[in-house]
């Protein structure tokens, strides 16, 4: 072969390769026809913490790391020794103010009866009071008359004031009584309220001991398993994640200047880097009231310096409309979103 051919061939074997690039690069970075692209986009699924309600030990672990889980499995179980004891002393003290209740019930029968006998007491004393009253009368008149000695006078006069003391002395009794019985009914209010609190006291330990065996809160994925066997847990610590297997959804952050053809309900082609092989399709749920740098932990703030025009990035929810296997895609995988309007 000639210098010259060689050398036209090389030169259109060179040009092949530069035009099968660039078509290639265009590929990638140039989507033709009435399409919004961005490969700013994740895969989003609920990822559910389950935490400890109460301190304890930690007896048994019930999941393995990545597994799945049903809604209901148990999946920890914390030592329930201290929470059965604190059930026990709740309940004895719950029935203790039971017991004080029918106590004091027995106490405002007795002093109901003894108002009573009270009662009767003076209701017999004011008469004998009221007829020594009568004698002592007719003793004077006939004194007055020298019917009767001064003895008999005196003796009429002290009967009487001795049935008249009486009389008072009872009547400041059933007084004191009434008293006591006001005060044992204001003290059965008071036991009232007591046993209220025994109970109250009962279902908290009652619940707190339901607290020690930690079910899954719904169907899913177990995360990593970063708790062992005699661990001291805390209230509110975070014992693993629930990867929810039921809810899938793309979240694509779309520049501003593409949002004016982006309306939910587009459809959406939607390629998975992890997936190369297959095409989800979708469509836009909605979109966010702000950018992500403004809900973001630190949101910019412009006027405290140099500004440099950026452009935003604003989330939108892609929701998938197919009948794939979802369960291939998994939280945070990068993928390519494609609106067409």
């Amino acid at each position: 072969m000639k210098h010259r051919t060689k050398k036209i061939l090389s030169y259109i074997i060179t040009l092949a390769v530069i035009i099968v690039a660039g078509l290639w690069v265009a590929s990638k970075f140039i989507h033709f026809g009435n399409v919004e692209f961005t490969d700013n986009a994740q895969v989003q699924r609920q990822i559910v913490p389950v935490n400890s309600r109460v301190q304890g030990y930690i007896k048994e672990i019930r999941f393995n790391e990545y597994e799945p889980v049903k809604k209901g499995d148990t999946i920890v179980i914390i030592d329930d020794a201290d929470m059965r004891l604190r059930v026990v002393q709740a309940n004895a003290d719950y029935q203790n103010a039971i017991a004080g209740r029918t106590v004091a019930d027995r106490s405002v029968g007795v002093a109901s009866a003894n108002e009573a006998v009270s009662e009767a007491s003076i209701a017999e004393a004011k008469v004998l009071m009221e007829n020594a009253a009568v004698d002592l009368e007719r003793y004077r008149k006939l004194l007055e008359k020298d019917a009767v000695t001064r003895q008999q006078y005196d003796g009429a006069e002290t009967d009487y004031k001795a049935k008249k003391a009486r009389y008072e002395m009872l009547a400041r009794q059933r007084s004191a009584t009434s008293s006591v019985v006001a005060e044992t009914r204001q003290r059965i209010a008071q036991n009232d309220a007591g046993i209220e609190l025994a109970k109250a006291l009962l279902e908290t330990a009652e619940l707190n001991l339901s607290y020690t065996v930690i079910t899954a809160p719904c169907d899913g994925y177990a995360s990593r398993k970063e708790i062992q066997i005699g661990q001291l847990v805390q209230p509110g610590q975070t014992l693993l994640d629930i990867v929810d297997g039921s809810d899938v959804w793309i979240t694509a952050n779309y520049k501003e200047t593409q949002l004016v053809h982006i309306r939910p309900g587009s459809e959406v082609e939607i390629k998975v880097d992890a997936i190369p092989d297959k095409t989800f399709t979708g469509k836009v749920v909605s979109l966010s009231t702000a950018t992500g740098a403004a809900l973001s932990l630190l949101p910019q703030d412009n006027s405290a310096g140099n500004f440099v025009k950026v452009h935003q990035r604003i989330p939108v929810r892609i929701e998938l409309t197919d009948n794939a296997d979802h369960n291939l895609l998994r939280a945070g995988m990068n993928v390519e979103c494609e609106v067409k309007y």
